[in-house]
């Protein structure tokens, strides 16, 4: 039986399979819209897993153990080989309310650390239950991966969504990265795609006001034109802090191919900003599902 208010923690040595790598010190993930901070402590990759399978939304059940697994982690200081790490963990609801909070996952190992060197990866494990959650259907999980012998940390924010009872996982172990220059990160699941290509699109008049982020994702496989169209869109946009911003203009697409190999072109215009704020950074997420939400299309950019 899962324990109330249990939650799991893990340091561990692992085998990968492919994931998305990055490189800026602030970001927003695909699939499950995961941001993070480096501070001090950054890692290669970062992944949320369910029984060693990716998660792909974040939709997430209770009473289960959820994985987040940093690989190459450095900023730690060592002393003889041995590092000293903490995870706290906190649970928020969408009114900011703290509903449940660890000091440290990772408490067991606080004294004895761990071996640091060539640390291929971390893993951090926790669990929510009905009586963390309570009334809420979402939330937001926050963990501070930091470092207990120096100022170094990390922070992770995922904002999750309870998964109904019955509703089967969204997971996977065969997502793809999407060839992308300019900054991008794109993950397809159920598909392939040769590239995505980004730029700032000023020229559009259907909101005369706004500047769009334009990603043509090229040679889609494993769908059709129908299909695409069929498909849910979702775009979100974040400032250089990373905070949310509303955008009420939606987005524009167009979609091209050839008939007899079901090969398709798809482009959007997602608008992100006024045409005359030119100063900042911002993040651009965009993401489309089949209706049976066994193909994706994940991308960011910061643009």
């Amino acid at each position: 039986m899962y324990m109330t208010r249990r939650l799991f923690a893990a340091f561990s040595f692992v085998c990968l399979f492919a994931s998305v790598s990055f490189s800026q010190n602030n970001g927003v993930l695909p699939l499950t819209g995961l941001r993070f901070f480096n501070e001090g402590i950054s890692a290669k990759s970062i992944e949320v897993r369910i029984d060693g399978a990716q998660l792909i939304n974040n939709r997430i059940p209770l009473n289960k153990d959820i994985e987040i697994l940093l690989t190459r982690p450095a900023g730690f200081a060592e002393s003889n080989k041995i590092l000293y790490a903490g995870a706290e963990f906190a649970l928020v609801s969408p009114r900011g309310e703290l509903l449940s909070q660890i000091p440290n996952l990772l408490a067991a190992n606080q004294s004895t650390g761990f071996i640091g060197g060539n640390l291929s990866a971390l893993s951090i494990k926790f669990g929510i239950t009905s009586e963390m959650i309570r009334a809420n259907m979402n939330g937001t999980v926050k963990i501070r991966l930091y470092d207990l012998k120096g100022k170094s940390q990390m922070r992770l924010e995922i904002p999750i969504t309870l998964a109904r009872k019955d509703e089967p996982l969204q997971v996977s172990k065969a997502t793809r990265s999407i060839p992308a220059k300019n900054g991008a990160v794109g993950v397809v699941n159920g598909l392939k795609a040769k590239n995505v290509l980004v730029s700032l699109d000023t020229s559009i008049t259907v909101a005369p006001k706004m500047a769009y982020t334009s990603l043509d994702i090229s040679a889609i496989e494993g769908s059709s034109i129908s299909g695409i169209f069929q498909g849910k869109e979702s775009f979100w946009v974040y400032d250089d802090n990373l905070n949310e911003v509303k955008i009420t203009d939606i987005l524009l697409k167009q979609v091209k191919g050839a008939m007899e190999n079901n090969n398709v072109d798809y482009t959007l215009k997602i608008p992100y900003r006024p045409k005359n704020t030119t100063a900042k950074t911002y993040t651009v997420r965009f993401r489309w599902e089949s209706p049976d939400r066994k193909q994706l299309i994940d991308v960011v950019v910061k643009i």
